[in-house]
């Protein structure tokens, strides 16, 4: 019988801890990851990237109170590194398809109000682009993603007036893009 207890007492495999940590972050990761490197592949690969340093570092994560922003923190670094190795890099791989696009596009085009959506999605996008980096990001993770202005100061390691400062920039030059009948190619506005 006492073996039987023990067999009942043992801890959870470090996977299964591992795994009951990571998977509430997993979507978060991935549409942090799609949104900077603009394809689905890489932004697979990053996450899986990341996870797999991660793995060893448990312990770590298990005494994180916000795993959350932590994590996001830890997938933005492995995303610069990743960028700046491939700016050094003498391969050119600056063209990315995506089916996504062409799919979604096909399918959205026939009612007349999906097809208005994808026309401001779009827009939205052009203007996300647009915008510098820093403020890209801030937003990203303020707007979309909901985090305080603080969660977003430790993630990007920058003060919580500059992120506050990028956020208002941000917003304004948003705007201005979006304005009403403004937006470039946005013909059902």
């Amino acid at each position: 019988m006492t073996g039987l207890i023990q067999i009942f007492r043992r801890r959870a495999a470090p996977e299964d801890r591992f795994t009951a940590l990571v998977r509430p972050h997993i979507r978060l990761m991935y549409r942090m990851a799609y949104r900077w490197t603009q394809n689905q592949s890489e932004a697979e690969d990053l996450v899986q990237d990341v996870l797999a340093r991660l793995f060893p570092r448990l312990e770590e994560l298990v005494a994180l109170d916000k795993p959350g922003p932590w994590l996001v923190k830890v997938l933005y670094h492995r995303y610069v590194d990743l960028y700046r190795r491939r700016l050094n890099s003498p391969v050119d791989d600056s063209v990315s398809w995506s089916s996504d696009d062409t799919f979604f596009q096909e399918r959205l085009l026939d009612e007349r109000n999906h097809f208005h959506q994808l026309e401001l999605k779009r827009a939205l996008n052009r203007a996300l682009e647009e915008l510098d980096d820093g403020w890209r990001d801030v937003v990203l993770l303020h707007d979309v993603e909901g985090y305080s202005a603080l969660e977003v100061a430790e993630i990007l390691e920058i003060n919580v007036g500059t992120v506050k400062s990028r956020l208002h920039r941000a917003r304004k030059k948003l705007k201005a893009a979006l304005q009403l009948g403004t937006i470039e190619g946005c013909h059902a506005c």
